[in-house]
Order: structure tokens, then C-alpha cells, then sequence
């Protein structure tokens, strides 16, 4: 399973959110920044920030010191939520209403219109190429 928090896999995530039908049809029109937390928000293990630019990403990268104060959404979940994300076997909603994704920084009903897109987004992390299931 390709983890959403190291170099090459970041690097090959973008990839495949930049060919993905899926992901540039259900992000057009969305511009933000997220940054990805695994594990504790206030002491992450692991972090990566990703730029959604109108259906493409502009960015996947590990996250930076100073990261949380300039994404526009902050989002925290331990290993295995991230990989049961990834690997669809929950989704980003179904995840923060169970409790198991937690928002930390951003409005929600701000993030709410780009369920789908967040979901086309954390496929594309599992490497089929398309980011569709």
C-alpha cells in the first residue's frame, strides 16, 4: 500500500492525480491547501501538504514548518485511517463523522462541497493511474 507521507509516493500521487479523470472533474473549480497529519496534531509523525489548483495538484510534498499557519485545511488521522482512506475502504466523510478523521484547522462547511473530490483525491494515492475505482 503506498503511503500518502514519503517522498516518491508523494511525488507518484501527484502524478496520478494529474492524469486522473476522476479527481480533475470532481476538483474543478476547488483551489485550497491541505496538509495531512498521521497520527497525534500535536505531535504528527508524519505530514504532507498537497495543493488542489481548479482539478489538478499543484503540489505534493512533505509537510514544512509553518505548513499548519498556511493550509487552508488541516486534517489529522492515525496510520490506519490513512490507510484504510487510501485503500477505500472508508471515506474522508464517513471517517470524520465516525470520529477517526479529525478536522483541526478549516471550516468544514467550506470542505464540505469537495467531499468528492477529497475522496477522488485519496484514491489516486493507491496508484492505479487514473484515481478511479
Amino acid at each position: 500500500m503506498p503511503s500518502l507521507f514519503d517522498a516518491d509516493s508523494l511525488a507518484a500521487w501527484r502524478d496520478h492525480l494529474n492524469v486522473s479523470p476522476l479527481f480533475r472533474d470532481a476538483a474543478a473549480g476547488w483551489r485550497g491547501t491541505l496538509l495531512l497529519l498521521e497520527g497525534d496534531p500535536n505531535a504528527p509523525a508524519r505530514t504532507a501538504w498537497v495543493e488542489v489548483a481548479d482539478g489538478s495538484c499543484a503540489a505534493a510534498r512533505g509537510g514544512d514548518d509553518g505548513d499548519a499557519e498556511r493550509a487552508d485545511f488541516v486534517l489529522a488521522a492515525s496510520p490506519a485511517t490513512w490507510h484504510d482512506l487510501v485503500s477505500a475502504r472508508t471515506t474522508p466523510v464517513m471517517a470524520a463523522m465516525t470520529g477517526r478523521l479529525r478536522l483541526v484547522k478549516g471550516d468544514l462547511m467550506a470542505l464540505a462541497p469537495h467531499a468528492k473530490a477529497a475522496a477522488a483525491l485519496l484514491a489516486a494515492a493507491n496508484g492505479d493511474g487514473k484515481g478511479e475505482r
